[in-house]
């Protein structure tokens, strides 16, 4: 009885020691995703590409997530949390250095889409942390912390790419993010710790077959997987063609344009973690309520956007991407928490990886689609409404189809 009191003494000590370190790992493997729109303006026309071979290296990313996280997923419940995150962000790193040396199109396409295998470990293995450090009354506050790490890696690099680019150019701010991410692997792996109350053999071991190695049931989670994937297209639209949209429409100069991202990433932030204080404490766990509530606000702010001009007032425009960010960047904490919940902690690294496949699947199409728009129409405005009415179909699947466990369950 003593081992056990000074065992959950121990996690409730040390729980939020581990979210920190989670936090901090999403923060860097953040800076490497980001700096692909952030810094968007600089390369562009060196390299002579369209806004939709922009979008296309961010589809790149996500291609190779789609691809690849199922497996990731498998392999963080087997291999467990520290290895995983080691192995993503040695990856991450090296394919993002090698970007930084790109002199066409093709040679960065191919960089990034390696960058997104690695980056494909990070999330089941940070969820699946989460999972085990936290009970069920905090997880999806904890769970929105750690995916606080993503934007604010976008924060991150919207305030410090710029400040490298006119040190070292593009091409050096790029090597750097990628060096970075290297050697955190090595922290990561240095500080991580399991929970203390899984017996040390149960982690050597694998999980027995009636807990990891059964079936998941596919259909259990294909209404929350349909919704967040639509999410993730606006999602993924509004971070990457922020800057050009804020260059080529509303006026900005490339650096004031990628500055501004950062309030939309500083909005992200605050999103994540409110969202999943509002799903533990005031909608008392409950998931699905929040999710349909976020994308209610998302279409809305992202329709608004479609009405702004160069007469607008910047003030306005700034608040209403600020908002932006904290519902239509800011879900995943709580739609992490719901898949977790689904899958039971055994299966937490496997389920999730299934839900970054689909929905990494559907933002590969959608986020070069927002750009062929604009290169089409000439038209921000019509590509806004095109993706509020996207939002809209993914609201209609939770309402619609998703089915969340009880309170008790």
């Amino acid at each position: 009885m003593r081992s056990a009191m000074s065992a959950a003494v121990t996690r409730n000590n040390f729980r939020w020691t581990i979210l920190a370190l989670i936090s901090a790992s999403h923060i860097v493997g953040g800076t490497a995703q980001y700096a692909i729109n952030t810094l968007a303006p600089f390369y562009k026309d060196e390299l002579g590409l369209s806004r939709a071979q922009v979008g296309l290296f961010f589809s790149a990313f996500y291609l190779a997530m789609a691809g690849f996280s199922f497996s990731a997923g498998w392999l963080t419940d087997r291999l467990g949390v520290r290895k995983t995150t080691l192995q993503g962000h040695l990856s991450l790193g090296v394919c993002i250095l090698a970007a930084s040396w790109a002199p066409s199109f093709s040679w960065a396409f191919a960089c990034f889409f390696l960058a997104g295998l690695g980056y494909s470990f990070l999330n089941p293995a940070s969820s699946k942390g989460v999972m085990a450090w936290f009970h069920r009354d905090e997880r999806a506050t904890a769970m929105g912390i750690k995916q606080t790490g993503v934007p604010a890696g976008g924060v991150v690099t919207a305030v410090l790419a710029p400040q490298l680019v006119l040190l070292a150019g593009w091409r050096g701010a790029l090597a750097a993010l990628g060096v970075i991410n290297f050697f955190f692997g090595f922290l990561f792996s240095l500080f991580w710790r399991d929970p203390p109350d899984e017996p040390p053999t149960a982690r050597a071991r694998p999980a027995p077959a009636s807990e990891s190695s059964g079936p998941l049931k596919f259909w259990t989670f294909v209404p929350l997987n349909c919704g967040t994937a639509i999410y993730l297209i606006g999602q993924l639209s509004l971070i990457t063609y922020v800057p050009l949209y804020l260059k080529d429409a509303m006026g900005f100069s490339p650096y004031w344009a990628s500055q501004a991202l950062a309030l939309t990433q500083a909005g992200a932030m605050i999103g994540r973690v409110g969202w999943g204080i509002a799903s533990d404490r005031l909608f008392d766990g409950r998931r699905k309520i929040v999710l349909i509530l976020i994308g209610l606000l998302s279409a809305a702010l992202i329709a608004f956007l479609s009405f702004m001009t160069q007469r607008s007032s910047v003030y306005l425009l700034l608040a209403t991407l600020f908002l932006a960010g904290i519902c239509l960047v800011g879900y995943q904490g709580v739609s992490y928490a719901l898949i977790g919940e689904l899958a039971g902690k055994a299966k937490t690294g496997t389920a999730l990886g299934m839900m970054i496949t689909i929905n990494a699947a559907a933002a590969t199409l959608g986020t070069p689609l927002f750009g062929y728009i604009v290169d089409r129409t000439g038209s921000y405005a019509i590509a806004w409404q095109a993706l509020a009415g996207i939002l809209g179909l993914g609201i209609v699947a939770l309402v619609t189809l998703l089915r969340e466990p009880r309170r008790g369950g």
